[in-house]
């Protein structure tokens, strides 16, 4: 069949990506490969119908079935067919799935439109086109409340990553977790990757009667973290408090410290971090903290605090 791409629905279609699509297709002789079944797909194979050989695309929703759009199967890796030239049609698989399909066809070229979906396709955007994020992001709004912002706690999830490559055992610390929002990104970050080392949350929870505005219930922590993920461990009391320290088995690939200055649970963590291992200081940019604080602890131990730009964070690597 054939029709004008400017008659295809413009809220689902940018009409200049899908025009650069078929153009790109037909510059090409061999059979095409196409990432991702969506609209722009579906809409090729309308177009093109002698010329795709397979949309490839992760939806758990198609696995280990026989999906076919007008004969053209729709699969997953390692799937193979003959190809020339892969095409990426959807904008969340143009970073971490259309990599994975390039190199599965490493021989073919690949080709995906300067927009595509209405957004620039220049750099790469993990947040939107990896399927840890699709997973971990997902209801987000149904996370506990946080006082770290998206970005703050994207940063978090990333260094998260960088410190479970260092060890497949190694434990996971957080000092200060309040109501635990950012617990909940880091125990379903764990959960994705398929993880079953242990999840350590430290604070005084619903035990804080110092502060009368205290709103956390440890029971709805509790709740919402064991439905996430299966090794949290949550350890109620001070973070100076030798049996609670006692409670957390070390090593550490990554800690979390949101709190101010408390040297006791800080050197706890440091001495028991992997070599290469973050640290993450939430607060160290507030002046109540107080910063020199860290800084002069650090100092001793040969290194020191990078400041982040975009937040009061602070970032150590374990040296």
């Amino acid at each position: 069949m054939s029709y004008p791409i400017h008659s295809t629905p413009s809220v689902f279609i940018d009409h200049d990506a899908l025009f650069n699509l078929v153009r790109v297709c037909d510059e090409t002789s061999g059979p095409v490969v196409l990432v991702g079944f969506g609209e722009y797909a579906k809409h090729l194979i309308n177009l093109r119908p002698d010329r795709i050989a397979a949309v490839y695309d992760p939806n758990p929703l198609y696995a280990g079935r026989e999906m076919r759009f007008r004969g053209v199967p729709v699969v997953d890796l390692p799937h193979r067919v003959e190809a020339a030239l892969i095409l990426g049609c959807e904008y969340r698989h143009l970073y971490e799935y259309l990599g994975r399909v390039v190199r599965h066809f490493d021989w073919a070229r690949h080709y995906y439109p300067p927009r595509l979906a209405y957004k620039d396709t220049a750099e790469i955007k993990p947040w939107e086109q990896e399927a840890l994020y699709h997973a971990v992001l997902k209801n987000e709004a149904d996370a506990p409340v946080s006082m770290m912002n998206p970005e703050k706690v994207r940063f978090l999830i990333e260094l998260l990553r960088t410190g479970l490559t260092l060890s497949p055992e190694a434990s996971i610390l957080e000092m200060g977790s309040w109501q635990g929002g950012s617990s909940w990104f880091i125990a379903r970050t764990l959960k994705f990757l398929g993880q079953t080392r242990t999840f350590y949350m430290m604070d005084l929870f619903e035990t804080h009667m110092m502060d009368p505005t205290a709103t956390m219930c440890s029971d709805e922590i509790a709740i919402r973290m064991n439905e996430v993920y299966d090794h949290v461990e949550m350890i109620t009391g001070l973070v100076d408090d030798p049996a609670c320290l006692a409670r957390v088995r070390g090593p550490l690939c990554f800690a979390h410290i949101d709190l101010g200055w408390q040297e006791p649970g800080l050197r706890f963590a440091w001495d028991n971090l992997l070599l290469g291992a973050p640290l993450l200081l939430d607060n160290y940019g507030h002046l109540a903290a107080p910063p020199w604080r860290f800084d002069d602890f650090f100092e001793a131990r040969g290194t020191r605090v990078t400041r982040l730009p975009w937040s009061e964070q602070g970032l150590v690597f374990k040296r």
